[in-house]
């Protein structure tokens, strides 16, 4: 966790911000800021996607959707921690997940949801990399004559 978690609350934080951003249309300001998707439509949801794409991953995960799905459903190959989207693949991906996505959402909960997931993310991509780590820590006490 403590190797992660710098770049998992730099993520969140950006992640905030880009929801506010892209999404301005929908965020209601209360206790806690929330995004009124019920209040978003499928073409304002697409331009959001399409100006800000880094929104793209948060917005699958609570609708939990993976980018599995985007693949086999839509036909569509998607980093969806980088994605690099058209137009047409940005309207396209919004009109899948918008009846997915709750009436209204505290943005907090979003970013929270996906900095869940990008830890879980990194933990796993890390952890074909220790025995190579190991080995590589190994090698160099036994080349230094330890």
């Amino acid at each position: 966790m403590a190797r992660v978690a710098d770049a998992a609350d730099a993520r969140a934080k950006a992640i905030g911000a880009a929801l506010r951003e892209a999404l301005k249309i929908g965020v209601r300001r209360g206790q806690c800021d929330f995004i009124e998707f019920s209040e978003i439509s499928t073409e304002d949801l697409a331009s959001a996607i399409q100006s800000r794409p880094d929104v793209l991953k948060p917005l699958l995960v609570i609708c939990n959707v993976a980018g599995r799905a985007i693949a086999r459903d839509l036909g569509l190959k998607v980093d969806t921690y980088r994605p690099r989207l058209s137009a047409k693949e940005a309207k396209v991906i919004a009109g899948y997940i918008h009846p997915f996505l709750p009436r209204s959402v505290p943005i907090e909960a979003i970013v929270l949801t996906d900095k869940t997931e990008f830890i879980d993310k990194e933990i796993r991509k890390s952890k074909g990399a220790w025995e190579r780590q190991v080995c590589a820590a190994l090698n160099a006490l036994s080349s230094s004559g330890v």
